[in-house]
């Protein structure tokens, strides 16, 4: 009967809505409608806040004929001096829920305040926002960051700004460098981090990191976050900044009349079917955004457009492209001299851009919370708006093909992080070292581990109870300025123009000698990766294909933290060493598949993570030796990247957030793409029985002969998706929802992987 209902919807939208209809009439077929229909939530008499009157009077003057309740209910918080977390829709005026308070503080009590922004831009942006809402007052919003001019950090320093605007780096890297800025720390009240959901995973650990450092300057400072969408907000929001809080929550809908479709692609790629529904979007005369999870698949949706009439229209928006190409990209949007930006999820956040009419999301977004932000970004002006989520041939767009209300049926999910990361812990820690002094004597038995590594290295040392910096150490904190990720980054330099960069381990897979290397539009080889020196050398050239790498992985557990099962199999959550070596790639057309593959000098990097261990049970697949080890290989090589995918759905972590390895011995390890860790796995192993039930029907549901891209393939594999079974998978698989079961053997050698 729901099927019945939904097909009747459908028909009804096709009828009703041309653009829709103009749609599915181009290789792409729609599978799915969902209308979303804002409201109005009711005012309450501004006099209920406990707000300045000059505020209140500013607030007037601009229109507003009241507050909303969570408004209200934040003031009061803030106002009390309370830790506190808003959460509410987009466009649903959270930033006057924080904002109009902290004035009304700054007002009455000479307070000055900190509001932390993801990205350089987003508080750049914000300050034109705010500048409107607080100049016929004595209360200025000053931006302090890398671009700052004198007069900005003179206002900072000296106590003249009240509002600092700024973001988690360059908070990171003032504190142990700039004096003037950490007595201004000591003198401030609140801070506040807009756009919380961004501190997921390892950039979650960072921020914990920072609000210590930040506490050991200045104990009495309180928090306050901002966000649309968290699955656990209170939760998470004490954990991160390790004190109780309280949780605000204001409306989860929106203005206006947002139609969601879900879209699969008709004997097209994914990223094809994408540039078809922009290229649709912009016949209908919208203004346009489209979404993917990576540099490399906005390059290639861009060298796409750039084939047909509208490339000269649409312009890439992605982080590593230099500040000024995305300030240019942005301006051109808002004035319409463009018509389409394609981007990472840079433009996921609040930066203001102008309006747009339609969202084409080329990848589905690693949770529902990212689906939520980046839908948030159309119909702001209340205008019937699209957002259009394009399936591909991955095991997650079978589930969803099959199930699409579900896509849209979820709630925002729980964020995680990793607190005992130590590649994390040892920057902070050095760098606090640094900024404050630490007492040997605070430190906890995780942090002493950290500090003995760190004096291991000769980078601290402990005089008279306290931790100091020595010379190496100091030396060492001058490359420790972004918090975004390990910090061990590989420059990509063309000629003497540096191009941007790229974090390990992920550089070696994307700049070993003979890649193709995609930056804003444009096609670049790579000649040389000195790995020694951290950079990549490359020169422009016109491709006609891409490159993925081959590699190998090889994976050491260094130490068994957490045993637990799935069903009756041994599970182990694991420190592990991994090495990941290049040693060849695959070139593609972008349209007719792969062109070949070639080798290279093998190049290796390896690093510190945390992951699973998983000890799957045999089964005899032949009687002869040979033939059973190659079998055994392409089952536990299929159960390794199902078990992925379905992890992705189930931890809502991105696809590059987990890797994996297998072994025809029944070993599968699954861990944390970022050194150190980012909690991603962890979370995993609480939910791996829910993983292996969606792995199950993704299995049994594919019609392919034995293995696709709908199943088993990946398009991360290291081997190209060689030695993959989907009937293999499914007999180990079956063994395990029968009760089967295996020891907990060791790891293999180096050898056995060879």
């Amino acid at each position: 009967m729901v099927y019945i209902q939904r097909r009747l919807d459908l028909a009804r939208y096709m009828r009703e809505d041309a653009f829709i209809k103009s749609i599915n009439e181009n290789r792409l077929q729609v599978l799915f409608v969902k209308e979303e229909r804002g409201s109005d939530e009711e005012l309450i008499d501004m006099e209920e806040a406990p707000l300045d009157p000059r505020v209140k009077d500013v607030l007037s003057k601009l229109g507003f004929r009241g507050l909303y309740g969570h408004q209200v209910e934040a003031a009061r918080h803030i106002i009390a001096g309370d830790n506190v977390i808003i959460v509410s829709s987009t466009g649903s005026g959270k930033t006057e829920a924080f904002l109009a308070p902290l004035v009304s503080r700054s007002l009455m009590n000479g307070e000055r305040h900190i509001i932390v922004y993801p990205t350089k831009a987003l508080a750049r942006d914000q300050e034109r926002r705010m500048n409107a809402l607080l100049s016929s007052i004595e209360v200025v919003p000053v931006v302090y960051d890398g671009d700052s001019e004198r007069d900005e950090r003179d206002a900072v320093y000296s106590g003249r700004a009240r509002i600092i605007l700024t973001n988690p780096d360059m908070i990171n890297a003032a504190m142990p460098r700039v004096r003037e800025f950490r007595e201004a720390l000591a003198d401030t009240r609140y801070v506040v981090f807009d756009e919380f959901h961004v501190y997921n995973g390892v950039l979650g650990t960072h921020l914990h990191y920072l609000v210590r450092r930040m506490r050991r300057i200045n104990n009495g400072l309180s928090f306050i976050a901002a966000t649309a969408t968290i699955g656990n907000p209170l939760e998470y929001f004490s954990k991160v900044i390790d004190a109780p809080a309280s949780l605000v929550a204001g409306p989860q809908h929106r203005r206006g009349v947002v139609r969601h479709i879900m879209v699969k692609p008709i004997g097209l790629s994914r990223l094809q079917a994408a540039v078809k529904a922009l290229e649709k979007c912009l016949e209908a005369g919208m203004s346009c955004i489209m979404f993917a999870d990576s540099h490399r698949l906005v390059e290639e949706a861009k060298m796409m457009m750039d084939r047909g009439s509208w490339g000269g229209l649409v312009k890439v928006h992605r982080a590593g492209l230099r500040v000024d190409e995305r300030h240019e990209a942005e301006d051109e949007f808002k004035e319409g001299k463009i018509r389409a930006l394609i981007a990472t999820p840079t433009l996921e956040l609040g930066i203001d851009v102008g309006s747009i009419d339609a969202a084409v999301l080329a990848t589905s977004p690693p949770s529902f919370s990212k689906y939520v932000q980046r839908s948030g970004r159309v119909g702001r002006q209340g205008q019937l708006s699209y957002v259009i989520q394009v399936l591909g041939d991955d095991p997650m767009s079978t589930y969803y093909a099959r199930h699409p209300a579900e896509f849209y049926e979820r709630s925002p999910e729980p964020m995680f992080s990793e607190p005992y990361n130590p590649d994390v812990a040892l920057l902070h820690l050095l760098a606090s070292s640094a900024e404050s002094g630490i007492s040997e004597g605070e430190l906890s038995e995780f942090e002493l581990g950290v500090l003995a590594e760190l004096e291991s290295r000769g980078l601290a040392e402990v005089r008279g109870g306290w931790v100091r910096p020595t010379a190496a150490g100091r030396k060492a904190l001058e490359n420790f300025i972004t918090i975004r990720g390990s910090g061990d980054v590989v420059k990509i330099m063309d000629g003497n123009k540096l191009l941007g960069y790229r974090e390990l381990p992920f550089a070696i897979k994307e700049l070993h000698r003979g890649a193709i290397y995609l930056h804003g539009g444009r096609s670049y080889e790579v000649q040389e990766l000195r790995l020694d020196a951290r950079s990549a050398l490359v020169k422009p050239v016109k491709a006609s294909f891409i490159t993925r790498p081959l590699y190998t992985t090889f994976p050491q557990v260094t130490n068994v933290m957490e045993e637990t099962k799935l069903l009756e199999v041994p599970v182990h959550f694991a420190e592990l060493t991994i090495t990941e070596t290049v040693v060849g790639y695959v070139k593609k057309s972008l349209d007719r598949g792969d062109l070949g593959e070639e080798r290279v000098e093998p190049v290796s990097y390896g690093f510190k993570t945390k992951g699973l261990v998983l000890y799957l049970p045999q089964h005899s697949f032949s009687n002869f030796e040979a033939r059973n080890l190659l079998e055994s290989a392409k089952a536990y090589h299929a159960v390794e990247h199902v078990l992925i995918s379905a992890g992705e759905l189930v931890t809502n972590a991105a696809p590059t957030d987990m890797g994996g390895v297998s072994l025809p011995t029944g070993h599968v390890v699954i861990y944390d793409s970022h050194p150190g860790g980012s909690g991603v796995t962890r979370l995993l192993m609480d939910r791996l029985e829910e993983a292996l039930g969606i792995a199950w029907e993704v299995l049994t549901s594919c019609n392919c002969e034995d293995g696709c891209p709908k199943c088993i393939y990946s398009p991360y594999c290291g081997n190209n998706n060689r030695f993959l079974s989907r009937h293999n998978a499914i007999k180990i698989i079956d063994l395990i929802k029968h009760g089967a079961t295996a020891p907990a053997t060791p790891l293999p050698n180096a050898d056995t992987y060879a």
